[in-house]
C-alpha cells in the first residue's frame, strides 16, 4: 500500500500556488492545507493568505521509505533552490509550533482540531475484531463509512453549513442612499460581503488534503482546479510552479542557511548567515594558498575564494537605487560608536573593502563588550531597535551564503544523511 506523508512547514503562509519539486530520488509536492484535521473547528471559507503549506512526499509499495532527516534533508535541498530562485521566501522545514500528531494504531481515539478534540476512530470495514457499531439514539440504522466515526454525522452538517455561507457571500440587497455631505448616493444593487481574492469554500480547501500528492501533480503542469460540492459556487484555479533539481547540497551547512532564512530578527538572521561562511574559515586559505591569522584575513580568503570584485558589483546593479544608497551610510548600533558604511562607489578593492565591513558587523553581532583596548566599541543589544539598522546586511551575506553552498557542492566531498 503506498504511503503519502505531510511535512508542516515555517515560514509558509499566504503560499497561495503548489509547488512541484524533483529531480532528486522522490519528488514532493509544496502546497496549501488545513492543518490541524480541524472537525468542530472547521470553516466555511478559507483564505489562501491564511493558509499554511506542508510538503507532501509519497512511498510507492514496495520503494522504501526514507527516515525523518532523509525526508527532511530532502526538502531541505529543495527548498533552498527555491529561495535562490525567490528572494523573498522564508520556506523551511524547521517548524517550532507542531499541528499533527504521531497516533498509535492500538489507540481508540485519535486527536483533531489541533490536539484539542479526541474523536474514536474505528475501522469497521477491515478490522475484523469488530462486531458491530451501533447509534444509541435510536435512529435507523446508520453506516458508518469513515474510521472517524464522528464524520458520518458531521458531514452532512458541515455542507449545510457551507452551503448557507455561500448564499451569503452571493447576497445583494437593492439600496437607495441619498447624497449627503461625507458621501455620494447611490440607487441600486449592492453586495453584502466584498470578499478578498483567494477565497475557497470547505471543499475546495479539502482538496489539498486528497490531490495534491506527487501522484495528483506533474512536472510542468500549470494550474490545478478546485472544485466545490456546492451548487453555484465558482471553481478556482490554483498555479502550480515546477523546479527542478539533480543534486544535492551539503546537510551541515543547510541548517545553517535556514536558520538565517527564518529569523525575522536581523541580528539572528545575520549570524545563520555568518555560520555558513564560517564553515570555510580554516579551509578556504588553504584553498588559496594562502595564510590568514586571524577572523578578519579568513573572511576576506573566504570572499576571495566565493567571489570577484566584479561579482561584488554586478550583485549591486542587481540592488535597487534605495539599497546601493544605504548601503554607504554608517550604521548606527546601541552604543556610540557606528559601523563605517560601504563604499561600493569606486569598484575597487571591493573583496577586502566588503570582508572588513562584515567583519565590524560581526564583532558587533557577537560581541557584547562595553569597551576594547579602553575604547567604546559598536554593539548590537538583541532585540533593541538599533538592530533594525544592521538588516541592510542581510541580502549581501545571504547572497555570500548562498554561493559558498553552491561552492562547497562543487567539491562534492559530503555524503547524505
Amino acid at each position: 500500500m503506498a504511503l503519502n506523508l505531510q511535512v508542516p512547514l515555517s515560514m509558509s503562509k499566504g503560499l497561495s500556488k503548489a509547488i512541484v519539486f524533483h529531480g532528486l530520488e522522490f519528488s514532493i509536492v509544496v502546497h496549501p492545507t488545513i492543518h490541524g484535521d480541524p472537525i468542530l473547528t472547521s470553516q466555511g471559507f478559507y483564505y489562501l493568505e491564511q493558509m499554511d503549506s506542508v510538503a507532501e512526499i509519497r512511498f510507492e509499495t514496495g520503494v522504501a521509505r526514507l527516515n525523518d532527516n532523509q525526508i527532511e534533508y530532502l526538502i531541505d535541498n529543495y527548498l533552498f533552490e527555491y529561495s535562490v530562485i525567490h528572494k523573498e521566501s522564508q520556506l523551511n522545514t524547521k517548524v517550532t509550533d507542531f499541528y499533527y500528531s504521531r497516533r498509535d494504531p492500538s489507540d481508540i481515539y485519535h486527536l483533531y482540531d489541533q490536539f484539542n478534540t479526541q474523536a474514536l476512530v474505528l475501522d469497521e470495514l477491515n478490522d475484523t475484531s469488530i462486531l458491530s457499531i451501533q447509534s444509541l439514539e435510536g435512529e435507523p440504522e446508520y453506516y458508518f463509512h469513515d474510521y472517524c466515526l464522528v464524520k458520518s454525522y458531521s458531514e452532512d452538517m458541515v455542507k449545510n453549513h457551507v452551503s448557507a455561507l455561500s448564499q451569503l457571500v452571493n447576497k445583494k440587497l437593492l439600496v437607495k442612499i441619498l447624497p449627503t455631505e461625507e458621501r455620494d448616493g447611490y440607487f441600486g444593487k449592492l453586495r453584502m460581503l466584498k470578499c478578498d481574492d483567494g477565497l475557497i469554500d470547505y471543499y475546495q480547501a479539502n482538496t489539498f488534503e486528497y490531490g495534491f500528492g506527487p501522484r495528483d501533480l506533474k512536472p510542468g503542469q500549470e494550474w490545478i482546479t478546485l472544485s466545490s460540492e456546492i451548487k453555484g459556487n465558482i471553481d478556482f484555479e490554483l498555479p502550480i510552479e515546477t523546479v527542478y533539481l539533480n543534486k544535492k547540497y551539503n546537510p551541515i551547512l543547510l541548517p545553517y542557511y535556514f536558520s538565517g532564512l527564518k529569523e525575522v530578527n536581523p541580528l539572528l538572521s545575520f549570524i545563520g548567515f555568518y555560520n555558513v561562511l564560517e564553515y570555510y574559515f580554516e579551509e578556504a586559505p588553504v584553498l588559496l594558498s594562502k595564510t590568514a591569522k586571524g577572523e578578519k584575513e579568513q573572511i576576506e580568503c573566504v570572499l576571495l575564494w566565493l567571489v570577484t570584485d566584479q561579482s561584488i558589483t554586478d550583485f549591486f546593479n542587481r540592488q535597487s537605487h534605495d539599497y546601493n544608497s544605504v548601503i554607504g551610510n554608517e550604521i548606527k548600533t546601541s552604543s556610540t560608536v557606528s559601523i563605517k558604511g560601504l563604499d561600493i562607489k569606486s569598484g575597487l578593492n571591493l573583496i577586502k573593502k566588503l570582508s572588513i565591513w562584515i567583519y565590524n558587523i560581526r564583532c558587533a553581532v557577537i560581541h557584547s563588550k562595553k569597551s576594547r583596548n579602553n575604547k567604546e566599541v559598536a554593539i548590537f543589544k538583541p532585540y533593541s531597535e538599533d538592530v533594525n539598522n544592521m538588516a541592510v546586511s542581510i541580502p549581501i551575506i545571504k547572497w555570500l551564503a548562498i554561493k559558498c553552498i553552491k561552492k562547497d557542492s562543487e567539491l562534492n566531498r559530503f555524503s547524505d544523511l
